[in-house]
């Protein structure tokens, strides 16, 4: 960083006036194992308990654990054992931050299959929210100036929250699509079981996505949802054809108003680098602390209708009528990562910091993924380990911007 950055970097941390706020130097550690040892170190050394942990700048100035996409989601068949492993790629996650519970030779390389089949000691219960401002050197001062005045301008308001879904998962018999997270957020609001969003606009868009974007921009400042197969480039129409109605162009184009964003089923953020829509919007766009992937997901258990048992039709007979379902409370706690975004927003309801609300739902979910480890799941007639796809989620999932300090 240069001498603006450090300033600014500073004169935000004098902000937090209830923490004995400490700044570590990363750059004599290259690799994520010796400096969680360090951090480590550090913190037995000093006493208290850890609040939070706030990173400053790219992976490859502060460097991240490795992830490896090996997991055992299927079952196995004759011929294949059943593991699903990626040879050619390794990802990165800032997850394993979040405790000091671990012995960093297990930290190298994490694998699902590592947690779950080899069962290696790896805790993944978050005790502090981990955050990082995924810039770099001369683009941190600007982005703290940025806060600071959004901050401002959002003091004693209710923000709206904004919605583009691009699903793509569609059940036959079913006009919702199953990844649609548009129209789990709208039962957030609606359905008296969840009754959030109490005193929040909600406004959801399905089509004419960019214009919309574009429009809702120079509204004013909006909590941006965006659900999408697309990948670090932007947000797609569909998941095998890249169309992108939010990419790294676009993203800088939104500079009328600021916007928090929450980007979710693709990996925006993948190498904590320079060359994805994350870096792009916070450093030359009006974005704000987006909550993004660094691991491409499958959508596998995003799911908003369950074939179940229901009572018979009046004037039929029998036991074995099904039909779809809406997920509830309890449905949610079948390793459905909706779960994760109920329990964020029931945070968020109930007054916290949107990164105090990401760690609760971080830490809620990975409970329920840790407790659900060996539990296999039929779904739709289809077997799999979906807590394998909460452990990949955990691990993918960031808040990518600066901690909230009291006003």
């Amino acid at each position: 960083m240069d001498s603006k950055d450090l300033a600014a970097i500073k004169q935000y941390i004098y902000k937090f006036k209830n923490t004995q706020n400490v700044i570590f130097d990363s750059i004599a550690y290259k690799d994520a194992t010796k400096l969680y040892d360090a951090l480590k170190a550090d913190q037995k050394k000093r006493g208290g308990r850890v609040a939070g942990i706030q990173i400053f700048g790219l992976a490859s100035d502060v460097p991240s654990f490795t992830y490896t996409h090996k997991m055992k989601f299927f079952p196995g068949k004759s011929g294949w054992d059943g593991v699903e492993e990626n040879k050619e790629e390794k990802f990165l996650s800032d997850y394993p931050y979040s405790n000091f519970n671990n012995d960093s030779k297990y930290l190298k390389d994490i694998s699902v299959y590592g947690i779950v089949q080899r069962n290696l000691p790896i805790s993944v219960i978050p005790e502090w929210p981990v955050s990082r401002l995924p810039l770099t050197k001369g683009e941190i001062a600007k982005y703290i100036g940025n806060y600071d005045a959004y901050r401002k301008q959002i003091e004693g308001k209710s923000v709206p929250t904004v919605a583009l879904s691009a699903p793509v998962e569609f059940q036959k018999g079913l006009n919702t699509a199953q990844d649609d997270i548009a129209f789990f957020m709208k039962r957030l609001k609606e359905d008296k079981e969840f009754d959030l969003f109490k005193n929040t606009d909600q406004r959801i868009y399905y089509k004419d996505f960019a214009a919309n974007l574009a429009k809702e921009n120079k509204t004013g400042i909006v909590d941006l949802v965006v659900g999408s197969r697309g990948d670090k480039n932007g947000a797609s129409l569909k998941k095998d054809d890249m169309k992108y109605f939010f990419d790294r162009k676009s993203v800088v184009g939104l500079n009328a108003n600021y916007y928090t964003a929450f980007l979710w089923n693709f990996d925006a953020a993948a190498g904590l680098a320079v060359d994805n829509i994350v870096h792009d919007g916070l450093a030359k766009g009006k974005m704000i602390n987006p909550i993004a992937h660094t691991i491409p997901q499958f959508g596998r258990g995003d799911i908003n209708y369950l074939w179940l048992p229901v009572p018979a039709p009046e004037g039929e007979t029998g036991d074995d009528w099904n039909d779809f379902v809406a997920v509830d409370k309890e449905h949610l706690k079948w390793d459905n990562p909706y779960f994760f975004v109920y329990k964020y927003y029931e945070a968020i309801g109930s007054g916290k910091t949107r990164l105090q609300s990401f760690f609760e739902a971080d830490a809620a979910y990975a409970a329920l993924t840790v407790a659900n480890k060996n539990t296999p799941r039929t779904l739709f007639g289809f077997e799999g380990m979906y807590s394998a796809n909460g452990f990949e989620i955990l691990f993918s999932l960031h808040y990518l911007g600066l901690a909230d300090y009291e006003s």
